[in-house]
C-alpha cells in the first residue's frame, strides 16, 4: 500500500534529519567551546606514552662511547628492528652527528638549534622522529613515512580540568535533545494516526466514518472512508432484506391463519359427526391434527423471526421455575398424555426458594418445545426427565430422554459448527436457544454416559427465601 511506504519514508526522513540536526549541533558546540581557549588545539613536543618513552631509553642505555667512537649493541640494533625504526643518530651538544645507524646519506651530519627544534615537532625531511635527551645530547629515531605521522596535541590546562563537565553537560544536553525531538516526532505521528483510530473504533461499532483525507495518512484515510460507505450500504440492504422478510413471514401468517381456522373447525366438526364412518372419523381427526401441526410451525416461524431481529418484546415478570416447571408437566398430563410417556420432575431443594424475572410466556413456550421434541421423536413411548439445579447461582434446566436423543447433526448446527440443511428440523429447538439468550442465558447440549445428547439451559438468578 502506497500509504504504508509514504509513512515509512516519512520516519527515515525524519530520523535522518534528527541524526543530521544532533550532528551540527554538536559540531557547533564544540567549535564554540574550542573558540573560547586560543590553545585548544596545538601540535606539542614529544611524547608522554609510557611505551614510547621506554622504547627510547632501552634504545639509549645500549649506546656506549668508546675509544674508536660511540657504539650501540646487538641487543639495541635488535631493538630498533622491533619497534620498527629505520635509521637513528645521537647528536651532542653542538648538534654534530657522534654516532649513526643507517642515516641515508642525502642527510646532513650536524644541526643547527633551529634544526633541531624544527624535527622534534614536526618531521626530517618527511621522516617521522622521536627524540630522547641522552646525557648532553640528543638521540634521534626515525620511522618509514609511508607507515607513521606525527599529531601532537596541545591543550590549556583549564580546559582539560573543565573537560569532565564538557562531557557531562554534552551527554545531558544531547539526551535532553535527542529525547525532546523524539517525543516531538511521536506525538505528530500519533496525532495522525488519533483519527485512524477512532475511524477504526467507530467501523467496530458500525458507525459511520468520514475522516480528513490529508497528510501522510491520506490514503489510509480514504480507504477507511470508502470502506464505511460500503459497509453502511450492505447494512442498510440487510435491514430491507431483512424488513421484507419480517412482513413476509408475518404476513402469510396472517393469510394462513383464517383459511387454517376453517379447515381446523371443519375437521373438529367432522370429527364429531357420529354419521360418518370409521373410515372418514380417522380421516377427519388427521386432518385436525395436520393443521394444528401446521399452525404450530406459522407461530414458530414467526416467533423465531422476531426473536432473531430483536422484534419480539419482552413482558418481563417475576416467577418461581420450580411452578413453572411443574405446571407445564401438569398441563401434559390435563392434555391427555399418553400412558406410553412418562414426565420425571425432580427440583433440588435450593431450586425451590430461588425467584426469577423473565417473559414466562416464552420461557414455557421454551419448557413445551423441549418437552415437545422428545414426544415427537419418540412416537413408541419414552421417560422424560425434567431437572431443576442451583449452582454458583445459576438455574440450571436440565432435561433427557430415554429415547435417542437428539442427533449430532442437529447439535452441530445449533452451535455453530455446520450449516444447517433442508433435512434438519431444528426451529423448536433454535427457538429454544434465541428465547434463552434473550434473557441472558446459554444452551447447551450435554452427553450422558450411552451418549446420547440431552439438552440444558442455564439462567443467571439469585436465592429467595421467601414463598410466592
Amino acid at each position: 500500500m502506497k500509504s504504508l511506504f509514504k509513512i515509512i519514508r516519512r520516519y527515515i526522513s525524519s530520523t535522518i534529519l534528527l541524526v543530521v540536526f544532533v550532528v551540527v549541533l554538536n559540531i557547533l558546540a564544540l567549535s564554540y567551546v574550542a573558540l573560547q581557549y586560543e590553545e585548544g588545539l596545538n601540535k606539542m613536543e614529544g611524547t608522554s606514552s609510557t611505551t614510547v618513552s621506554r622504547q627510547m631509553k632501552d634504545i639509549a642505555s645500549q649506546l656506549t662511547e668508546t675509544p674508536e667512537g660511540w657504539q650501540i649493541s646487538q641487543q639495541g640494533i635488535d631493538i630498533l628492528n622491533e619497534n620498527q625504526y629505520i635509521w637513528g643518530m645521537l647528536l651532542d651538544e653542538n648538534g654534530d652527528a657522534v654516532w649513526e645507524w643507517q642515516l641515508p646519506d642525502e642527510f646532513p651530519r650536524s644541526y643547527s638549534l633551529a634544526d633541531v627544534a624544527s624535527f622534534s615537532r614536526w618531521y626530517l625531511k618527511d621522516y617521522p622522529v622521536r627524540v630522547w635527551e641522552y646525557g648532553k645530547g640528543l638521540l634521534v629515531l626515525g620511522q618509514e613515512p609511508g607507515r607513521f605521522f606525527r599529531v601532537i596535541l596541545v591543550f590549556n590546562n583549564v580546559y582539560l580540568d573543565a573537560l569532565y563537565q564538557y562531557i557531562v553537560i554534552f551527554v545531558a544536553l544531547n539526551s535532553i535533545l535527542i529525547f525532546g525531538l523524539t517525543l516531538w516526532f511521536g506525538y505528530r505521528f500519533y496525532r495522525s494516526l488519533r483519527p485512524l483510530a477512532r475511524g477504526v473504533d467507530a467501523l467496530a461499532e458500525s458507525r459511520p466514518v468520514l475522516l480528513s483525507e490529508k497528510g501522510i495518512t491520506e490514503e489510509l484515510a480514504r480507504k477507511l472512508n470508502q470502506t464505511s460507505r460500503i459497509l453502511e450500504r450492505q447494512s442498510e440492504k440487510l435491514r430491507q432484506r431483512d424488513n421484507a422478510r419480517t412482513e413476509w413471514i408475518s404476513g402469510v401468517s396472517h393469510d394462513i391463519r383464517t383459511p387454517l381456522a376453517l379447515i381446523t373447525g371443519y375437521a373438529e366438526a367432522l370429527t364429531a359427526e357420529e354419521t360418518l364412518s370409521p373410515e372418514n372419523h380417522q380421516r377427519a381427526e388427521s386432518i385436525r391434527r395436520q393443521s394444528l401441526i401446521i399452525r404450530q410451525l406459522i407461530s414458530d416461524l414467526n416467533l423465531t423471526s422476531k426473536l432473531e431481529y430483536n422484534a419480539q418484546p419482552l413482558h418481563m415478570e417475576e416467577y418461581r421455575p420450580a411452578v413453572l416447571l411443574r405446571g407445564i408437566a401438569a398441563d401434559y398430563y390435563n392434555e391427555g398424555l399418553q400412558e406410553c410417556y412418562e414426565i420425571d420432575v425432580k427440583i433440588s431443594g435450593e431450586a425451590e426458594q430461588i425467584r426469577l424475572t423473565g417473559d414466562t410466556g416464552l420461557m414455557k413456550r421454551a419448557l413445551r418445545n423441549v418437552i415437545g421434541n422428545s414426544i415427537r421423536h419418540n412416537p413408541d413411548g419414552c421417560r422424560i426427565s425434567a431437572r431443576l439445579l442451583s449452582d454458583t447461582g445459576n438455574v440450571i434446566w436440565r432435561f433427557s430422554d430415554s429415547g435417542p436423543g437428539i442427533p449430532k447433526s442437529v447439535v452441530d448446527v445449533l452451535q455453530g459448527r455446520a450449516e444447517e440443511t433442508s433435512s434438519l428440523h431444528i426451529m423448536g429447538l433454535r427457538i429454544v436457544v434465541q428465547i434463552i439468550s434473550a434473557h441472558g442465558g446459554r444452551v447447551q447440549f450435554p452427553r450422558n454416559g450411552e451418549g446420547v445428547y440431552g439438552v440444558e439451559f442455564i439462567l443467571p438468578g439469585k436465592e429467595n427465601e421467601d414463598d410466592l
